[in-house]
């Protein structure tokens, strides 16, 4: 793994950064990183299903991107979140809340994130 994608998943764990220190993070972008973002993503997956991170820290880190993306104007209106970033973001999201017409000990995690995560991977070939 890129050493920079490493350095950069780790100050995107911290919950209390916010989008300037995300820009900071991301080398302040000029135009929207796509590729960054996609790696970052794929990166965020990846350490995920190994269990290198918890779902807490890579939901976090999602949330950090799509954030990024969300708040700043010039972004949203001119670039689409890529779609390995999405497929991540909208995994580690589905994780966050009890889903209609689920009991409440039902684990979103273990429901919906952990299989979406594993689709994305096997579909990227990253695992078999």
């Amino acid at each position: 793994m890129n050493s920079s994608i490493e350095i950069i998943l780790d100050k995107l764990s911290n919950r209390t950064i916010d989008g300037d220190q995300v820009s900071e993070i991301l080398n302040n972008p000029k135009d929207f990183p796509s590729e960054l973002i996609d790696k970052i993503a794929l990166e965020t997956a990846i350490k995920y299903w190994n269990k290198k991170i918890t779902y807490q820290v890579g939901d976090c880190i999602m949330n950090h991107l799509y954030d990024f993306w969300v708040w700043n104007e010039h972004y949203f209106k001119n670039f689409i979140f890529p779609k390995t970033a999405q497929e991540c973001y909208d995994a580690f999201d589905s994780g966050e809340f009890i889903h209609s017409g689920d009991s409440s000990e039902i684990d979103p995690v273990e429901k919906y994130t952990k299989p979406q995560i594993e689709k994305l991977l096997r579909n990227r070939n990253q695992i078999t």
